[in-house]
């Protein structure tokens, strides 16, 4: 087998130069330009418990387009709804400023600091299918690790982030209708000339909102939350087993620090009783280092436990035919486990600054190829 190299964004930063960038709108605009896929994503956890996203993703595969809708709503003592739908053709305006599917319609305000979403893929094709609309107004700048791509082989893969924003929902899941405010972050990921599957053989992706532990609860809002994300992966043996990573930490003021670093752990690996043929940890450590947007040096170590089962996705099930049989020559069992975990903690430590623990919710989600 003929092994080819992965060279990271972070890598090529040159010495004294800042490790992160900031991300403008167009690095959140539609390419579509090669083989390969592009996803546009907003994850959120609402002050009513709702965790969740919603999502259009685009691949150009097998000289086939397909264009899907994904959403994943999580209401407190409701069963998880995952749905998935065929958004047949994406249109796109100039600028990427606005964006729909069959049942998914996304469009940015003139100064793209608020995002308006309205998701109708499931109840278009159910009288009992979810219906939200959301809008998010972020409250920071976006980044990227130093310009965004990593190179895999002849391909590359980037990552855009707007790491917090305060969201409204309202809407209907599973026959409950609901509204609601809380925290979001927004994310464009693009893959282009490498087939999606060698991108990374395990993904770890996780948003974490919460406060400080030493802060009365009732004095707890979303205005004065603050939110921890990672979004890491493995390449393939193939190029490498590179750990390509992206981080960030945000507080009531907006992004305070990125890390270009993050060493994922599992432990306490057990077989899934689910019979997806993985073992899955109980435990996943994630500690981060980097620097806050000032300079100082920065660490977070979050030590996971997400003991609460959202939904694993049978990635092969979900495919349009023509690209399942494509992939399923070359990966045997592509699978995405999303687990919740509530009153999580991670630890904070800021040079300069006395270290403190935030108490939170944590979306956790394990992507695992072989």
């Amino acid at each position: 087998m003929v092994h080819k190299k992965t060279i990271t964004a972070a890598s090529l930063v040159q010495e004294g130069h800042p490790i992160a960038t900031q991300a403008v709108p167009a690095d959140f605009a539609w390419l579509r330009d090669s083989t390969g896929s592009e996803t546009q994503t907003l994850h959120f956890h609402l002050e009513n418990g709702c965790t969740g996203y919603v999502q259009i993703a685009w691949a150009y595969l097998a000289l086939t387009t397909t264009i899907q809708t994904n959403a994943m709503f999580a209401l407190p003592g409701q069963p998880c709804v995952f749905e998935t739908h065929n958004g047949h053709n994406l249109k796109v305006k100039k600028d990427s400023q606005e964006y729909e599917c069959k049942g998914l319609a996304m469009s940015w305000d003139k100064d793209y600091t608020k995002l308006s979403i309205k998701y109708t893929a499931g109840r278009l094709r159910s009288p009992k299918g979810a219906t939200v609309t959301l809008e998010f107004v972020r409250k920071s700048d976006g980044y990227k690790i130093g310009d965004g791509k990593n190179y895999i082989g002849d391909g590359t893969a980037q990552h855009s982030f707007y790491p917090t924003g305060e969201v409204t929902a309202q809407g209907e899941v599973g026959g409950t209708k609901f509204e609601s405010k809380g925290l979001a972050m927004f994310v464009h990921a693009h893959s282009g000339n490498i087939m999606p599957y060698n991108v990374g053989a395990e993904w770890n992706t996780v948003f974490f909102v919460g406060h400080p532990e030493s802060m009365p609860v009732d004095e707890r809002t979303t205005a004065n939350s603050s939110t921890y994300h990672v979004l890491q992966y493995t390449t393939p043996k193939n190029y490498g087993s590179v750990s390509c990573s992206n981080a960030g930490f945000t507080d009531s003021n907006g992004l305070r620090a990125i890390f270009s670093n993050t060493q994922v752990e599992h432990h306490d690996l057990v077989e899934d009783k689910n019979g997806s043929g993985y073992s899955l940890p109980d435990r996943v450590v994630f500690t981060s280092t980097g620097n806050t947007v000032d300079g100082k040096s920065a660490k977070v170590v979050f030590d996971s436990k997400p003991t609460q089962r959202l939904h694993d996705i049978d990635v092969l099930q979900e495919m349009p035919y023509v690209l399942r049989r494509l992939v399923q020559a070359l990966i045997t069992k592509p699978f995405v486990f999303e687990r919740l975990e509530k009153d999580t903690k991670i630890r904070i430590e800021i040079e300069g600054e006395e270290p403190y623990t935030l108490v939170g919710v944590a979306f956790d989600e394990l992507t695992l190829m072989k």
